[in-house]
């Protein structure tokens, strides 16, 4: 499956160099497409999601002489993934554009499941989501509380040229990429729209000392948090 972006963009899936490979061209109207610009530090992003929401990975694949994109990416569990190639032009267009790849063999658990906590234990750093906020009208507030085993406060450091990244995924595929910034407080905080679709399950990532932190927290219509271990 594959979805165009505008321009008549789309991706095309190549030969790869080992099973363990992927490999895939943008294409404007069966061109290979290269104008592409930089933003946070990447030409491409490519955020990797199981169709239940199970399984996040976010990569940066390197792009050779004929245009093609590659990165190695093995799943641990067979399945249904949603890839998504973020990226934009030279004229700071943004674009996603996403495909799916199916993988044979055990799947593992499967199914959406949601549950209800706004607190969690990741690397050693207690993360928090308070309830989300809406300001100026229509925007959510996710703001994160991170303190480290003694109860102290974590400062987090720049990770791709920001205090840190969020993507937002619906059951449906709906697909929302969010940056940090520090709230009034100092706190990482970042602000979407109020989205279409009424749960989404939200991947940040923060850098603490050296190493990236990824959670995951669900968000709800009603602005209920909650994320799954």
């Amino acid at each position: 499956m594959m979805e165009k972006g505008s321009r008549n963009l789309t991706v095309q899936e190549e030969k790869g160099t080992s099973s363990s490979s992927l490999a895939f061209s943008i294409r404007e109207n069966g061109d290979v497409f290269t104008d592409y610009g930089v933003r946070h530090t990447k030409e491409m992003h490519l955020i990797i999601v199981r169709d239940d929401l199970r399984y996040f990975s976010h990569l940066h694949p390197t792009r050779d002489v004929d245009g093609v994109w590659r990165t190695a990416f093995t799943p641990d569990a067979a399945g249904t993934y949603w890839l998504y190639a973020d990226f934009i032009e030279k004229d700071g267009t943004p674009q996603t554009i996403r495909f799916e790849r199916a993988y044979e063999g055990n799947p593992g658990q499967y199914g959406l499941v949601k549950k209800e906590e706004k607190k969690k234990v990741v690397d050693g750093y207690t993360v928090e989501l308070p309830p989300v906020a809406t300001v100026g009208g229509n925007m959510l507030s996710f703001v994160y509380f991170i303190t480290d085993a003694k109860g102290n406060p974590v400062e987090v450091e720049e990770y791709l040229g920001a205090t840190g990244h969020s993507i937002l995924i619906s059951p449906s595929g709906d697909y929302i990429h969010a940056h940090t910034t520090e709230s009034d407080y100092g706190d990482p905080e970042f602000l979407v729209a109020e989205p279409k679709e009424k749960f989404y399950r939200a991947f940040t990532q923060f850098q603490i000392k050296g190493k990236v932190v990824t959670v995951d927290f669900d968000w709800e219509g009603g602005h209920k948090m909650s994320d799954e271990h």
